[in-house]
């Protein structure tokens, strides 16, 4: 008689599954990631894979899900860490980096590669699934916009759309500095990348007080 499993060694198993999910997409991209390939993966039989996870759109999700989760995290925990509103936006912006050098893999199938977008998932079995990710995205892009707002000022006048107009000058330049360190290509150019955009970073936040 099989012995049923716990539930430390059943959490165990779901967490390899989806370390050896997060790496099949890196490597090889968001379409290589199949029940058969991963069950291969993890020296599972497809069958029992399917006990874990009924299909790599959850897979997926699951994994999605928890990258914008840690963000979240690291990000209200630097908008926490002081009262000062322009050393509180220094920190989320340092906090976005470090997460990206840090957090590579998950950050790769969060922002650059061309993976499911909540859209994708509108009117499908797995829209409410999918939209646990979206509204953590929009609470860290919530969080960007008052931060700005703090920062420039919260004219009396100004219209939204400024104020994200400024959150994607920022998010660009953060997201370009990320992509140029995980791909290794500043290196060709920076011998010391963290000091540079410790640099740019202030100047950027600088170009925002008034």
């Amino acid at each position: 008689m099989k012995v049923a499993r716990s539930e430390e060694e059943v959490s165990k198993i779901r967490d390899r599954i989806l370390k050896e999910s997060l790496a099949i997409i890196t490597e090889q991209g968001f379409t290589a990631l199949t029940m058969r390939n991963l069950a291969s993966r993890v020296r599972m039989t497809a069958p029992n894979l399917y006990n874990y996870y009924s299909n790599k759109d959850k897979i997926y999700l699951t994994l999605v899900i928890t990258g914008f989760e840690k963000l979240r995290d690291v990000l209200n925990e630097a908008y926490r860490s002081s009262d000062d509103f322009i050393k509180r936006s220094r920190a989320l912006m340092d906090a976005y980096v470090r997460f990206g050098m840090e957090n590579s893999a998950y950050y790769d199938i969060m922002f650059t590669r061309p993976t499911p977008k909540f859209d994708d998932y509108v009117g499908t079995p797995h829209e409410k699934l999918s939209r646990v990710e979206y509204t953590v995205s929009m609470e860290i892009a919530g969080l960007a916009e008052r931060a700005v707002r703090e920062v420039t000022g919260d004219k009396e006048g100004r219209e939204r759309h400024g104020y994200l107009k400024d959150v994607v000058k920022i998010w660009c330049m953060l997201h370009g500095m990320v992509s140029l360190y995980n791909s290794n290509i500043i290196s060709y150019v920076a011998q010391d990348a963290r000091a540079v955009y410790d640099g740019l970073i202030q100047e950027l936040l600088e170009s925002f007080i008034p």
